[in-house]
């Protein structure tokens, strides 16, 4: 049997991104809508499990309910899909992760409309502010966001090797 992908929406496990399927979160069954008369109209807005006593209530009719589910499966597929964006300024080239101790590292190689640009940011892990470097080796620009921590309280030294065999490097 293939691997099924489970996901907890409104308190009931779904699988199946084409036809969203409801599954008991005790049991792994199948659920069953059913209708349930409330002041107004009949809903699908229960489903029920063979195997145990529990209705599951799920915030809208089966299909509409089953129309969010592939909305919300979705939207988590294009949230770990990487944007290049061609139109404006750069395209992403390459990027590097580096989590070492109590600090992290990450370079986003880019290719902009004035050539290539390293982005390093930089800082302790589990802070928001980071350090921003910006380094542009064919206008020779070196520059960091104002916004954020300055460099020299994160680094000691920043070394950059690159294709042609150039080096800089800030202490």
């Amino acid at each position: 049997m293939s691997e099924i992908s489970l996901y907890r929406i409104d308190g009931v496990l779904w699988g199946g991104a084409l036809n969203p399927q409801a599954y008991c979160p005790k049991h792994r069954l199948e659920l069953d809508p059913y209708t349930y008369d409330e002041v107004g109209p009949y809903k699908y807005d229960h489903l029920r499990c063979e195997e145990c006593p529990e209705d599951y209530i799920i915030p809208r009719d089966i299909d509409d309910e089953q129309t969010y589910v592939k909305r919300k499966l979705r939207a988590r597929q294009l949230n770990q899909t990487r944007v290049i964006n061609i139109d404006d300024e750069s395209v992403p080239l390459a990027e590097t992760k580096l989590k070492n101790g109590k600090y992290f590292v990450t370079a986003l190689l880019t290719q902009s409309k004035l050539g290539h640009r390293l982005v390093v940011y930089a800082g302790e892990k589990g802070k928001k502010d980071k350090a921003q470097i910006f380094i542009e080796p064919e206008i020779k620009r070196l520059a960091f966001d104002q916004n954020n921590i300055h460099p020299t309280k994160i680094f000691a030294k920043l070394e950059a090797i690159f294709k042609d065999g150039t080096k800089h490097s800030i202490q």
